[in-house]
């Protein structure tokens, strides 16, 4: 699994190359001493020095925390590569199960989460070891691309490789609204293209509420328990019956079985009318816990039910 921390500008003294964990040398360990000493000299002399007899618990667990950080690797550059962009790698193996992101090398990009070691454990740890390349956004490599074409723009973050398309990249951050958007706009596009003259789809959510209601766009069914939350309402003129362009750039919705067989349907018939609900599993593949990380709404579920009434022109009427 390959993660792509975009940022502004990589440091000047970091290398091109492959980052990751190894023993402190002695200037390293040094310095480490040093600094861990200016900060709380008081609390390792009271645990240091035998006269005072028993060390005070405070003593005791900074001195702990002071053998902890002498033996701790520091991740640093292990090896240059050959690129034409300058590239930090930072493979999972590398790491040696120690998940203490220093500063130097988070960049600010997992501090608005609520803890950033934590959430780089999960990161690496996804889908059985992970690899986080860090990039810079004006100075991306030729073979990626932004989800949204040449339109699209690269914002400082944390992105995923499309996974049906490893040259597009995905942001992470809030991705659950935004995979829902790409597979609605794909189904939409596809029967446009056969001759659709409208289309519906809503999300059917389970709630608790005993009791009906409706508020904006979702309206609560009583008996039901369920919300029928409006996702897409599209109508359309007559247009061209276009196979083609139905099946072009659609990189979702085929693995979706009833999406797929209505389009079938419509290009080796003359399907007219289609009602129909799919389970649609929002993840597409992807890490859950990683992709919990960066959504917005805690209590969202990736496991979906939509509905789908899509009404065709007749072929004959199409061009």
């Amino acid at each position: 699994m390959k993660y792509y921390a975009i940022v502004n500008r990589i440091k000047d003294e970091h290398k091109s190359g492959i980052y990751g964990r190894k023993k402190l040398n002695e200037a390293q360990l040094k310095e480490l001493n040093k600094q861990l000493k200016r900060d709380t000299i008081l609390d390792i002399a009271i645990y240091s020095i035998p006269i005072i007899g028993l060390p005070t618990l405070i003593g005791k667990k900074v001195y702990e925390k002071f053998i902890k950080n002498k033996n701790k690797g520091k991740i640093v550059f292990q090896k240059s590569i050959k690129s034409e962009n300058k590239t930090i790698i930072i493979p999972n193996t590398g790491l040696k199960n120690d998940y203490d992101l220093e500063d130097e090398y988070s960049y600010g990009l997992l501090d608005e989460l609520p803890s950033k070691n934590k959430s780089f454990e999960i990161l690496m740890k996804s889908k059985g070891g992970a690899t986080l390349h860090i990039l810079e956004r004006d100075d991306m490599p030729k073979s990626l691309f932004h989800f949204g074409g040449k339109l699209g723009k690269f914002n400082e973050g944390i992105y995923i490789a499309h996974p049906k398309d490893e040259s597009q990249l995905i942001p992470l951050n809030n991705s659950n609204s935004l995979i829902q958007s790409l597979i609605l706009e794909e189904t939409i596009r596809a029967y446009e293209a056969l001759g659709a003259k409208s289309i519906k789809i809503h999300d059917l959510t389970t709630i608790n509420a005993d009791a009906g209601g409706k508020k904006g766009k979702v309206e609560a069914n009583a008996t039901s328990k369920y919300t029928k939350e409006i996702l897409r309402e599209k109508t359309f003129g007559k247009g061209i019956f276009d196979p083609e362009r139905a099946k072009k750039d659609k990189l979702l919705i085929f693995d979706i079985p009833a999406v797929k067989s209505t389009i079938e349907a419509r290009i080796e018939g003359n399907q007219l009318t289609e009602k129909y609900t799919e389970d649609i599993n929002l993840s597409i593949g992807l890490d859950i816990n990683v992709l919990e990380l960066f959504k917005a709404n805690s209590n969202f579920n990736y496991q979906r039910k939509w509905s789908f009434d899509v009404e065709f022109y007749d072929k004959s009427e199409l061009t």
